[in-house]
């Protein structure tokens, strides 16, 4: 799989979908409403997250109660924010208003945040990731950013989504190796055809693939070494029931087909496919093999840990409601296991981060407790130093499928199919495998 980088957005949608779109000064009782992740970026990291891509955004987060959700939402979905920028201010929020009847939207943002900028994106290492995508933002900073990576990447894949136009976005053109148009884009530079407007942007980047969407005219895409666009028709969808983050599934579906090392037409027919999954359905849950939202009993996979690491985890299910995880999974090469975050010598957490749980102490990466600086041995628990030294950390149990984690009692009533075949094998510390 690939190990995605996304600079970009994410916002809280707050979906209403009504039965009609309603009339100027009046008022009109929802249908249902729904509280979700948005932007364009963090939607398609979520996708992509789907598909079992490691996916880490970077981008924005303010430190108000929406954006701790944001960031928790992120967290459920599996998307590592550790690059995020984080500010005081009002999250980015977006009121959407769904028409049943049509399958349209509507969209009404509010946003007061700074932008992600040079400065924060120089604190990452972009050659680490095999898939770096960008949105055109900010575009003299997005600029900057394409750039550095340009200098010190070589073979993986650099991609920019243009949704619409912004100043200075023309100096972008010269560095994606993909660049990802919208049809309101390509509508508001003047072009009602996608085969013209490609070829009007062949000539504004050369070296790159084109993709562009066309809603129910399905997908075109432009290769450098060929002179006429290829097209992907859309296949009928009997029944339009939500178009919030098409587009965004669209780009995800063809990262991922790339990634995997299919063709690029082969990837936007594997992308049209995906998109018109998602119209079919309400939000984004469940379109790929791996969605967490579509495991609620997911703790996560074996492959969001470092091969030494410690990870605070929020049971699938459950709101984290900006408190500390209760549980810490602790990985040490191929053996994982699992301890309350609850410090023995008070109650209190080791740690209420996601990720500031170890540190190595006599030459030993431990577990410390930050408020009273005790120590913790990643194999029994066994305090090592502190007020409590002695105690021990109480274990919790897991059961491991494959490359995932649940909680012992949870992945024992899950249904068969889910079960690869095989008899249950001890692990130590509890852990049991069906993998």
């Amino acid at each position: 799989m690939a190990n995605v980088l996304g600079v970009g957005i994410a916002t809280l949608d707050i979906i209403n979908e009504l039965d009609h779109y309603p009339a100027e000064d009046s008022e009109q009782r929802a249908l249902s409403q729904r509280v979700e992740l948005g932007g364009n970026v963090a939607n398609s990291l979520r996708v992509l997250r789907q598909f079992g891509h490691p996916c880490d955004f970077a981008g924005v987060l303010a430190e108000d109660a929406d954006g701790r959700r944001i960031s928790d939402l992120m967290d459920r979905y599996g998307l590592e924010t550790r690059h995020a920028r984080r500010v005081d201010g009002h999250a980015p929020t977006s009121y959407i208003t769904v028409n049943r009847a049509t399958g349209s939207r509507t969209i009404v943002h509010y946003r007061d945040l700074p932008e992600f900028d040079l400065g924060a994106f120089m604190a990452l290492d972009p050659s680490q990731y095999d898939w770096l995508h960008f949105e055109a933002r900010a575009c003299d900073e997005t600029a900057a950013m394409l750039a550095l990576v340009r200098a010190r990447v070589t073979d993986q894949p650099i991609s920019l989504e243009v949704e619409k136009d912004r100043p200075a976005l023309d100096q972008l053109w010269s560095f994606p190796d993909i660049i990802f148009f919208s049809a309101a884009f390509a509508r508001g530079r003047g072009f009602d055809q996608p085969a013209a407007f490609l070829r009007e942007a062949r000539g504004w980047a050369p070296q790159a693939i084109l993709v562009l969407g066309w809603g129910s005219g399905g997908a075109w895409l432009s290769r450098p070494d060929e002179d006429e666009p290829a097209h992907v028709p859309a296949q009928p969808v009997d029944t339009i029931i939500d178009s919030i983050a098409a587009g965004d599934t669209l780009i995800a579906g063809f990262i991922h087909a790339r990634a995997r090392g299919m063709g690029s037409l082969e990837s936007l027919e594997f992308a049209v496919r995906l998109a018109e999954r998602k119209l079919s359905q309400a939000g984004l849950a469940g379109l790929g093999p791996d969605d967490p939202a579509a495991d609620p009993d997911l703790l996560c996979r074996l492959d969001d840990l470092e091969p030494v690491d410690a990870l605070g985890i929020w049971p699938q299910g459950r709101e984290s409601s900006g408190g500390p995880a209760p549980l810490i999974v602790v990985r040490e090469g191929e053996r994982v296991c699992a301890w309350r975050n609850v410090c023995p010598h008070n109650g209190s957490p080791l740690s209420r981060d996601r990720h500031d749980f170890l540190e190595t102490r006599e030459g030993e990466r431990q577990l410390r407790c930050n408020v009273h600086q005790a120590y913790f041995r990643l194999d029994d628990g066994l305090c090592t130093a502190g007020p409590c030294e002695g105690q021990r950390l109480e274990p919790v149990d897991l059961e491991q499928i494959g490359n995932r984690l649940y909680l012992a009692d949870r992945a024992t009533r899950r249904d068969e199919r889910e079960t690869p075949s095989g008899a249950l094998a001890e692990k130590p510390n509890g852990m049991k495998d069906r993998g």
